[in-house]
């Protein structure tokens, strides 16, 4: 009797160090990732990226704190015939989710190795204006482009984006005083300024290419997330692309690889 009291005793103890190691993991992988998706709100920046981010944080965070309450109303609801079949529902639904994410995220990757042959028309896609200054993310796409353009002397560019609201000039017009006044010839440089989304980006400037007989052979510069998207809707208007991707500050990455799982998804089951 004296040693089955010590074993279980022994077995309450090593499954309370496991519930609080467990416990500690996840907190500190919650504050973590509500770290890296809250921290774009103080510059300014709010999306369905980091609310995605910070909601899955906090509830990952909340389970670390309520772990034991909570797996016993799981247990207690797996008991039922109903509650395992929404338990099992709702599992299979957050594995859904992560497979689909992870899918789409390499994906976004790999289109990022679609390397340039050189032959190609750029095509620089907008991205916020300050003013009449590029936005941070939107100069990160401007640094490659020069670099592009600097290499393959023979290449012509399209800047492509119209003007928010908010925005003193098109974006268009940000990226090619920009690009002219790192010495860029000007005589290179198409400016489509009317598009509103990536959809409207490649669309309009597929008109240009059209127009002025420039071919289909064409290099996206934009941030390194965002290359996929831009290269789906590249050749459902039926050009072949290569990527030019530049490369986002970390602590935006999460934010905006999230925002563009949605925009992903949205592309590929919605857009015509």
């Amino acid at each position: 009797m004296g040693n089955d009291k010590e074993t279980k005793n022994k077995n309450t103890k090593n499954k309370g160090r496991l519930s609080a190691a467990i416990r500690t993991l996840l907190a500190g992988i919650g504050g973590v990732l509500f770290g890296l998706f809250c921290n774009p709100y103080f510059g300014g920046i709010i999306n369905i990226g980091n609310i995605t981010g910070m909601f899955i944080s906090v509830a990952v965070i909340m389970y670390a704190v309520f772990f034991e309450p909570i797996n016993g109303w799981i247990k207690k609801q797996t008991e039922k015939k109903a509650g395992r079949v929404i338990m099992t529902g709702v599992f299979l639904t957050g594995c859904s989710a992560l497979v689909v994410g992870v899918v789409i995220s390499i994906l976004m990757f790999s289109a990022t190795l679609k390397s340039s042959q050189g032959n190609e028309v750029l095509i620089v896609l907008g991205c916020k204006v300050n003013g009449e200054e590029p936005s941070k993310m939107l100069e990160e796409r401007l640094v490659v482009a020069k670099e592009y353009l600097e290499s393959h002397e023979d290449a012509v560019c399209i800047v492509s984006g119209g003007q928010g609201s908010d925005e003193e000039i098109s974006e268009a017009d940000c990226m090619y005083n920009w690009l002219v006044s790192q010495g860029i010839d000007a005589d290179r440089i198409y400016k489509e300024d009317k598009s509103t989304s990536t959809l409207e980006n490649i669309k309009l400037s597929t008109e240009i290419l059209e127009r002025e007989n420039l071919g289909n052979n064409v290099a996206i510069a934009t941030n390194e997330f965002h290359i996929f998207r831009a290269g789906q809707v590249a050749e459902k208007n039926g050009l072949s692309y290569s990527a030019v991707p530049a490369k986002t500050d970390w602590w935006l990455y999460p934010t905006y690889s999230v925002r563009e799982i949605y925009g992903v998804l949205a592309t590929t089951f919605f857009a015509s």
